[in-house]
């Protein structure tokens, strides 16, 4: 059916606004892109958008040139969630035309969405112009962090406390050292004795040795430790000194790198502490979110989708990457010489397999594991993938009908069967880079289900039918009407889980979504 005859096919909206409502399509990692019209799922022109449009009822139109939203697509949990304020800082710009508008992301283009309705739950007015939002294969990712009064978190903030006050007085007395110089008050710089200073005696015991070490003057008596050899009787005066010597500048920059460096570490032993706190209140912001929002969406995920699976696997990665240490057996003629090194392994295996290649192992997989998962947010791990935004709802949120996850995986298949060749091809090239290069533009992404939902018209049908939702009960019944009955009593279900779970007594009992429900 044409565009145009399907978009006269759906009955006028009895309260159509002057600006259409606006479809928000966001991507997900790896495929990003500069351009706004190309053949990736999300930009204007490509066949999923031809296709979701030709579904569209009309006074719904999806953003094109300028209103395509980009974002780096890296995996990693700082982009996502700069993404997140990027796609709300667009929210509020509809929000404040009073425009209507519905969000549907691709696998981790549905954790930015998430982000931001978390994001903006925060604030006392909602997203009121939200309309729908609907994610395609989505992997969230549920983060954990060790309690907040964990006794490293609780060992970092006293180190971070304790270290501010004597970087504070040093950069005080820069400052003070400078204004004198700048009024042409010719003072001694003296610093007080160490059994006076406190935590910064122990401190600057290396600085002091620094500065000797580059030449700066350092001498100790009982008045306390004269630093430089600026002397007022010379006629030098102490802004001379500063900025006309090499020991003044020296004695500057040091100071200042002392300050720089005790606010960093300060910093760096607080900001475990400050993440497991915001991770923890996260935990309690996401039913908050999901209690606005939830109603308004729809899940779309097969149990065949290679990312929700994938990394699902990496939360029991066992590979060992640290080997112990065992004598090599004789093998070669040079491992004889190797037997002069016995006494070693004797030595330091029982101590290097006990102690050190545990942790060590148990570090290079961590790193690799959250490298898998795009997890570089500090003091946090990830405890589970669910398809779900909320972990203990994953009941409202059920796979696709199992027909049409069949037809999407033997779809799959049927396209992955050539890989072979291309394997083949890549294989055969002199440089392996080259190959992987010429590898990965021969795939077209329908080898995957991850990345083969928008080619079928059943998960375009239900993107748009999520979009209807909100229109009211006759757009719903017209909707659901000219769709397979099986497609439609799946959504109907899901919807109706949701509203019974997430929507207050008295929200139910309104007619918009009463009549909804009735429709579906």
């Amino acid at each position: 059916m044409s565009e145009e005859s399907t978009s006269n096919a759906f009955p006028r909206l009895a309260n159509c606004p002057g600006q259409p409502a606006l479809v928000i399509l966001v991507h997900g990692t790896f495929a990003a892109d500069t351009e706004n019209d190309g053949q990736k799922w999300w930009q204007a022109g490509s066949p999923a958008v031809a296709q979701l449009k030709a579904r569209l009822p009309r006074g719904v139109e999806i953003a094109e040139g300028s209103e395509v939203f980009h974002w780096s697509g890296e995996n990693s949990e700082r982009a996502r969630s700069k993404a997140a304020l990027q796609l709300l800082e667009r929210l509020r710009v509809l929000e404040a035309e009073g425009r209507d508008y519905h969000l549907v992301g691709h696998s981790h283009g549905g954790s930015v969405i998430w982000k931001t309705l978390k994001a903006k739950s925060l604030s006392r007015q909602p997203l009121d112009h939200l309309k729908s939002w609907t994610t395609v294969g989505t992997p969230y990712l549920q983060h954990r962090s060790r309690s907040v009064f964990n006794v490293w978190n609780l060992a970092g903030l006293v180190m971070g406390v304790l270290l501010i006050p004597p970087a504070a007085r040093a950069m005080l007395q820069l400052g003070r050292m400078l204004n004198n110089a700048f009024q042409g008050n010719d003072m001694v710089l003296t610093l007080p004795p160490a059994s006076e200073s406190g935590l910064m005696g122990i401190i600057r015991v290396p600085i002091l040795s620094g500065l000797k070490w580059v030449g700066v003057q350092v001498e100790h008596s009982v008045q306390g430790v004269h630093i430089g050899s600026y002397d007022p009787d010379t006629g030098v005066t102490l802004l001379e000194y500063f900025f006309g010597t090499l020991e003044g500048f020296l004695l500057m920059a040091v100071t200042l790198a002392l300050s720089y460096v005790l606010f960093h570490l300060s910093m760096l032993s607080i900001r475990p502490a400050i993440e497991s706190y915001r991770i923890h209140a996260e935990e309690r912001l996401q039913r908050n979110a999901f209690d606005i929002y939830g109603s308004r969406y729809l899940a779309i995920w097969s149990p065949d989708d290679e990312a929700i699976n994938g990394l699902r696997s990496t939360l029991a990665f066992r590979v060992s990457f640290v080997s112990k240490m065992f004598p090599q057996e004789r093998v070669f003629f040079s491992d004889t010489l190797g037997l002069l090194s016995r006494p070693y392994y004797w030595i330091l295996s029982p101590v290097f397999n006990r102690w050190l290649q545990p942790p060590l192992d148990r570090l290079v997989r961590n790193i690799v594991t959250r490298a898998a998962q795009g997890n570089d947010r500090p003091s946090s791990t990830i405890c589970a993938v669910t398809p779900s935004p909320v972990a203990e709802l994953q009941h409202l949120v059920p796979p696709l009908p199992t027909q049409l996850s069949k037809r999407i995986l033997s779809s799959a298949d049927h396209h992955a069967r050539d890989i072979a060749p291309m394997l083949r091809q890549l294989l055969g090239q002199a440089s392996l880079a080259e190959g992987i290069e010429g590898f990965c533009k021969e795939l077209s992404g329908r080898e995957l289900v991850h990345t083969s939902y928008f080619d079928h018209s059943a998960v375009m049908e239900l993107i748009s039918c999520n979009i209807t939702w909100s229109m009211g009960e006759e757009m719903v019944k017209w909707k659901t009407w000219r769709m397979d009955p099986s497609l439609a009593g799946w959504f109907g279900d899901a919807k109706r889980k949701l509203i019974t779970e997430m929507m207050s007594a008295d929200e139910l009992k309104s007619d918009h979504f009463q009549t909804n429900a009735r429709a579906a």
